[in-house]
C-alpha cells in the first residue's frame, strides 16, 4: 500500500514538473528591447532603456517590490520620449527627498491591482457605455475611452490625455501597455527650485 501511494505522488510530482517547463514563454520587441513573459515587470523594465527614466522614478519611489510582487497588476508604462512635454525640471522636483510622498503617489497612478489586457479594457468601455473608470494604486482615476482611430486613449484627473500604444505586454506578474505621453504631475507645493 505504501509502495503505491509513493508511486502515486511521484507520478503526480512529475506530471505537475512537465506542466510546468511546458508553459509557453512569449516575448515582444518593445522599444527596441525584449520583454519576456518569465520576466517580472520591473525586471523587463528595468533592462529596456527606452524605460529608463520611468523605472528611475520607481527606483527613486523606493516602489521596486510593487513591480516584483507576484500579486497581478497592470502597468501603464510611458516611454523616455512620453516624459518630454512634462514642464522643465518637473521630475528633478519629483526626486528631491522633500517631494518623496509625491513621487511615490505619482509612480503608483501608473499601476493599477488586477492584470488587464486590451480585451479586458474593450470589455470594460463597452460595458461602460463607451468609456471605463480605471483606478490606480495612487488611488487615481484614469478614464479609458476609444478614440476615432479606435485607439484606446487614457485622461487622467488633470485632463491630460494620453494613447496606449501597445498593448498585452506579458510578464509573470504583469501585464504592462506603454503610453505616448506621461500622465500629469501634481505636487501639493510649489516646485522647489
Amino acid at each position: 500500500m505504501r509502495f503505491k501511494a509513493l508511486v502515486f505522488v511521484l507520478m503526480f510530482v512529475l506530471a505537475q514538473a512537465t506542466f510546468a517547463q511546458t508553459t509557453a514563454v512569449t516575448s515582444k520587441n518593445v522599444e527596441g528591447s525584449i520583454m519576456a513573459s518569465n520576466k517580472t515587470a520591473y525586471d523587463n523594465l528595468k533592462f529596456a532603456p527606452n524605460f529608463s527614466t520611468f523605472i528611475g522614478l520607481v527606483d527613486a519611489a523606493g516602489l521596486k517590490s510593487a513591480l516584483t510582487a507576484q500579486k497581478p497588476i497592470t502597468v501603464l508604462a510611458p516611454a523616455n520620449k512620453a516624459f518630454e512635454d512634462l514642464p522643465v525640471g518637473v521630475l528633478d522636483t519629483l526626486r528631491k527627498p522633500e517631494n518623496k510622498v509625491a513621487l511615490i503617489n505619482y509612480v503608483k497612478s501608473y499601476i493599477i491591482q488586477g492584470k488587464y489586457t486590451s480585451a479586458d479594457l474593450a470589455r470594460q468601455i463597452k460595458t461602460g457605455n463607451g468609456q471605463a473608470k480605471l483606478t490606480t494604486i495612487a488611488p487615481t482615476t484614469l478614464l479609458a475611452k476609444v478614440n476615432a482611430n479606435r485607439n484606446v486613449t487614457l485622461t487622467d484627473a488633470f485632463g491630460l490625455q494620453t494613447i496606449i500604444s501597445r498593448y498585452d505586454i506579458l510578464a509573470s506578474n504583469a501585464v504592462l501597455h506603454t503610453l505616448t505621453a506621461a500622465l500629469s504631475v501634481s505636487l501639493p507645493i510649489p516646485l522647489n527650485k
